[in-house]
């Protein structure tokens, strides 16, 4: 059966009209009627012709080889490079590619490493460079001064021992002891403990703070802290004659100022004993500094503080405190005695006064 088709090329119908055989490495498939046929009249047909044998002497040529690699652009291929020449193996590729990896993560840690120590660096200077923080400091008190609670004597400038705080022993263990001590059957512990009580009495009556003052009509807080040391009878004076409790004068200055007042370097000595009848007392005398925080009036909401400072001397200020101290001893405290039982409490005591204390009675 034959099937009509379109019209070959000129070149084509030239080549099989001459009798000439396509080449052995292409067999045709089809076949042209030679002219002068039977159907030439009806133009040229094609017809299928059965596929021959394989010729033994022709090699057998694969249907699909893998091709060289493309040459680079611009790059002449060598002649003796022709289409028989075999690919590269897949391999080498992947092993170049490895080795390059290889070779390019010690790079990338040395970047890393350079990119971290300029850093390093650049935050160092900066940090160098970069003023330091500020801070608000407040002017210390230099020649405002708070009035003493009591009314007093020029304020003495040395201490009872000859000598200002500087230089001075802190050893509170008091030597000799006075006269009549050891006499009266007190030892030197008693000694000792009549310091401690002087001192923590001093302590709690000057520090006044206006954050712990109780209120107007009630005085409390640092107002009222050094009354457990009182004996009952002082403690009536103390309600009597004191600028903390029988008016508010103090009080309202220390609202008023905002002012922090506390007892510092106190220096304790004791410097007598003496006996009225079955009572004894002791003598002691506290010398300390103050230091002061308080508003200042010439820059509102601004503090002045520090250490307080004599305008006469321009120096810091020293305080004496005169306690005396009536003996109770702990036998005869109760059972929930001032700092736990010391064997005595505080009967008077004086700011910066000019002469001893005499005993007061009731003690």
């Amino acid at each position: 059966m034959t099937t009509p088709v379109s019209q070959p090329d000129e070149q084509t119908v030239n080549t099989m009209s001459a009798g000439q055989e396509p080449p052995a490495a292409m067999p045709s498939p089809w076949m042209v009627n030679p002219p002068g046929s039977e159907d030439a009249s009806h133009g040229p047909f094609f017809y299928f012709e059965d596929e021959q044998p394989d010729d033994p002497d022709i090699p057998y040529v694969a249907p699909f080889q893998i091709s060289g690699a493309l040459p680079l652009s611009g790059q002449a291929q060598p002649a003796d490079q022709g289409a028989a020449a075999s690919p590269p193996a897949p391999g080498i590729r992947a092993s170049k590619t490895g080795r390059k990896r290889w070779l390019a993560l010690p790079v990338i840690a040395i970047v890393v490493c350079i990119v971290v120590l300029v850093s390093l660096l650049v935050i160092t200077s900066l940090a160098q460079t970069m003023p330091p923080l500020q801070t608000n400091v407040v002017r210390p008190s230099r020649t405002a001064q708070q009035p003493t609670p009591k009314p007093s004597s020029p304020v003495p400038t040395q201490g009872t021992n000859g000598q200002g705080l500087k230089g001075t022993a802190s050893n509170w263990v008091p030597q000799p002891l006075p006269q009549g001590w050891t006499q009266a059957g007190l030892s030197t512990g008693d000694a000792i403990q009549a310091l401690r009580t002087a001192t923590t009495f001093t302590d709690r009556e000057m520090s006044l703070d206006y954050r712990s003052v109780g209120t107007r009509n009630n005085h409390g807080g640092t107002f009222t802290a050094a009354t457990f040391l009182l004996t009952p009878a002082a403690q009536q004076r103390f309600l009597q004659n004191d600028v903390r409790a029988f008016n508010n004068v103090l009080f309202d200055q220390v609202q008023q100022t905002r002012l922090i007042r506390l007892v510092i370097d106190p220096l304790p000595r004791l410097v007598a004993f003496s006996q009225q009848g079955p009572q004894q007392f002791a003598r002691v005398t506290v010398t300390f500094q103050l230091w002061q925080s308080h508003l200042d009036p010439n820059h509102p909401g601004q503090r002045l503080e520090g250490i307080e400072i004599d305008p006469a001397t321009k120096q810091p200020r020293l305080h004496q405190m005169m306690v005396l101290l009536l003996r109770v001893p702990q036998q005869d405290a109760g059972p929930d005695p001032a700092m736990g039982g010391t064997g005595w409490l505080v009967s008077n005591y004086g700011l910066d006064v000019p002469t001893p204390l005499t005993i007061v009675q009731p003690a």
